[in-house]
């Protein structure tokens, strides 16, 4: 059973081509998405509404509490097990989501590192914002000088995390820059993306920020930073959940704000289509405005 991945970046409508597409296969959705792991925060991660879920079944999505920790190392395991089950059950499975690195893992092989070392990386994030990225980018030059040819002397979550790795293994990343692992045989995956001009996917962006906040998005961020235990680092990350924590503490407006969380956004974007020209995606012109059922036709057109 050939896999059928559905990507793009945020706000590219690849939740309603995946429901769309689902139906018309009477196939169920995995969310290959980082943050709607976690319970708790639905409008801030855009959850697929109550109507979606009571229509079809969704997978990985509301794994854990929003305190606890979460790597794609955890995901992988999780995904191919789901699909193994629904493959020998003769179910068909669509893969939806925008989260890159996970993509890259479940198609390419994983990277088995040291964890997390939250300590050392916060002292390079602290260095970073004192002295800058480039300080950090000369190091890496000097300790791993085959993982700083790959990255942009401005890629500071990136260099941070490579210099991480080298403190706590010893070991330059370069050495093990390349995916681990089985490669998934390309036969056996189609990816397909739904592409947007810049400009046209940015006002989608901010639609669908206004969007949120017309749900309840400050009302339920709000929740999350008075609960007890209070969201961990991963979660703390989200995009919408940032913005309103810190936004709050600077004492700004609602306004500023709801356009910070709109420029981080846009932001984001510029960085998932950066992965995204890495991989083999086929890419599907959304047009000048999403009809997810004409879409999911011309997937399904595509595969037979």
């Amino acid at each position: 059973m050939v896999q059928i991945i559905l990507t793009g970046p945020t706000a590219s409508g690849k939740g309603s081509v995946a429901f769309e597409l689902a139906k018309r296969m009477e196939a169920s959705i995995a969310c290959m998405d980082s943050m709607k792991i976690y319970r708790e925060m639905d409008i801030v991660t855009a959850k697929p509404p109550q109507e979606r879920r009571d229509r079809c079944q969704y997978h990985l999505i509301d794994l854990i509490e929003p305190e606890e920790s979460f790597s794609v190392g955890r995901y992988l395991p999780l995904l191919e097990e789901l699909l193994e089950s629904e493959t020998a059950a003769g179910r068909p499975l669509v893969i939806a989501g925008g989260t890159g690195l996970y993509l890259k893992g479940f198609l390419d092989g994983l990277v088995q590192g040291p964890g997390a070392n939250w300590e050392l990386r916060d002292r390079l994030t602290a260095e970073a914002k004192e002295s800058g990225s480039a300080s950090l980018y000369a190091r890496l030059q000097e300790v791993d000088p085959v993982a700083a040819a790959k990255l942009l002397p401005s890629n500071e979550r990136r260099i941070i995390r490579a210099l991480e790795f080298f403190e706590s293994s010893g070991q330059p990343l370069g050495d093990s820059w390349e995916w681990k692992g089985s490669p998934r045989p390309r036969g056996d995956t189609v990816l397909f993306g739904l592409g947007w001009e810049r400009e046209a996917l940015y006002a989608r962006a901010n639609e669908r920020v206004l969007a949120m906040v017309e749900q309840g998005l400050f009302a339920e961020c709000e929740g999350l930073l008075s609960r007890e235990p209070p969201p961990g680092r991963s979660a703390s990350q989200c995009i919408g959940l940032r913005e309103i924590r810190e936004g709050l503490e600077a004492g700004d407006s609602r306004g500023a704000i709801i356009e910070t969380i709109q420029k981080n956004t846009r932001n984001f974007i510029k960085r998932q289509l950066t992965w995204f020209r890495k991989m083999d995606v086929e890419w599907l012109s959304a047009g000048g405005e999403l009809e997810p059922a004409r879409v999911a036709e011309a997937i399904l057109a595509r595969l037979a």
